[in-house]
């Protein structure tokens, strides 16, 4: 009887250790699919770094070499047709730009505003100045009395942005993007400099790649209208098409629409700020202008080191100076950019530089949150403390990256699975032997 009870109790001690087995593999099948998610989500894991620019999104995706040296070479960016409106990828990544799909204006003609932008301005309070004409490349006449704050007739601001606070130097380039941009943003990584691009609308929709670049690394995106034309010598609808069609070209590769806006050859007045205001928008001027257009104009007897000679000046200023600086460049031309390239250092070092928004204290985009860049290098402006220099330092990075961290984490989850499982089945087998020797003795 003993014996039968055994052999009965052996059959069932092996089929309860089977099962016991089945779950332990089932168990680590399920700790090798979690171990599968971790890593899956590796990629939503970043490296953030303290920093101190007041600047944009930046995920640091970008195809280009970074370099400090003048001489650099970057990827010529192909220009994108301006007649489709499927001209981009569709596929959203952080390095690919948003699809365009508007039926934009053709480059070289101008805008036509939508019915519902000039609703915005319908109702709005804006000066009753008259439309100057035009003379040719020469813009309009700017003499006489200035009646109506006309900048580039009398220097009058008006609610414009013009000047940066003792020490802060507002760094501004123009007539954006090119296909030599991209060895500016190169430069401006290597430093981790943001500045604030005044885009041409036209150029936008040909570089949508160079403009979701620029947003990526954290630099402040802005409006310089749609054809660079002289603004006081157009009608209040032209005017709304030149920032409107500019603005969404922006945000439908960035997500984001723009407030500051810089009228072509400083050329404005109060009807033109009065119809930026309506639409949400903020004038830009400067007050230090490096005539570097003069260099990319190739204008009769300029010569290149007259740049260097305005930088040095203003280098030179910047302790006695009672206010900082807000500074003019361009970006359409290799030897405008070569020239910032060979004097931003100087400046660095004797002016906190930074965006506009930063410099006047008010929002670069119209939609609330925009996230701060994710600075991939430390501030070198000397124009701060050495404290200040010293915390923007400090890194927040865990001790351990994230795949390792991942790789660690999978470890333990299997390691304490397995502890559990081999307890358990232990357990049972001791118990089911003590209890075969119980039942034949």
């Amino acid at each position: 009887m003993k014996l039968t009870t055994s052999a009965t109790t052996i059959a069932a001690l092996l089929a309860f250790i089977s099962v016991i087995g089945a779950q332990e593999d089932a168990v680590r099948v399920d700790d090798n699919s979690l171990a599968g998610s971790l890593t899956a989500d590796s990629g939503t894991n970043t490296t953030v770094s303290a920093t101190n620019d007041n600047s944009k999104n930046n995920n640091n995706t970008t195809t280009t070499t970074a370099s400090s040296s003048s001489d650099s070479t970057s990827t010529t960016p192909t220009p994108v047709s301006s007649n489709t409106s499927n001209s981009t990828s569709t596929t959203a990544t952080s390095s690919t730009p948003g699809q365009l799909t508007e039926s934009y204006p053709a480059d070289g003609s101008a805008p036509v505003p939508k019915p519902e932008w000039l609703e915005l301005i319908k109702n709005a309070n804006i000066t009753n100045a008259p439309v100057l004409k035009s003379n040719g490349d020469d813009g309009p006449n700017v003499n006489g009395a200035d009646k109506y704050c006309d900048w580039a007739m009398s220097g009058c601001m008006g609610s414009s942005i013009g000047s940066c606070p003792k020490g802060i130097w507002g760094l501004t380039f123009d007539d954006g993007p090119s296909d030599v941009s991209p060895k500016l943003y190169d430069f401006l990584k290597s430093t981790n400099q943001k500045a604030t691009l005044f885009m041409i609308g036209s150029n936008v929709i040909k570089y949508p790649a160079i403009v979701k670049r620029a947003f990526d690394e954290g630099h402040e995106l802005a409006i310089h209208t749609w054809t660079h034309s002289y603004l006081t010598t157009l009608s209040n609808e032209q005017i709304v098409a030149e920032l409107k069609w500019t603005e969404l070209a922006i945000k439908q590769i960035t997500g984001v629409s723009p407030r500051l806006f810089r009228p072509p050859y400083g050329d404005i007045d109060n009807r033109v700020r009065d119809i930026g205001t309506a639409l949400g928008f903020t004038s830009v001027i400067w007050d230090h202008d490096t005539n570097d257009w003069m260099l990319a104009e190739n204008a009769a007897g300029f010569k290149a080191e007259w740049i260097d000679g305005n930088f040095t000046q203003w280098v030179a200023d910047a302790s006695t100076s009672s206010s900082g600086g807000l500074s003019l460049e361009h970006d359409i031309k290799l030897a405008t950019v070569d020239a910032a390239i060979k004097n931003l250092p100087a400046l660095q070092k004797a002016y906190k530089v930074v965006t506009v928004g930063e410099c006047a204290g008010v929002p670069s985009y119209k939609e609330a949150n925009v996230p701060l860049p994710k600075a991939n290098a430390t501030t070198t402006s000397s124009a701060l403390p050495k404290s200040t220099m010293a915390a923007s330092t400090a890194s927040v990075v865990p001790a351990t990256t994230p795949d390792a961290a991942q790789s660690q984490t999978v470890k333990n989850i299997n390691g304490a699975a397995g502890t559990t499982i081999n307890t358990a089945l232990t357990s049972a087998v001791m118990g089911a032997l003590l209890f075969v020797l119980s039942n034949m003795l």
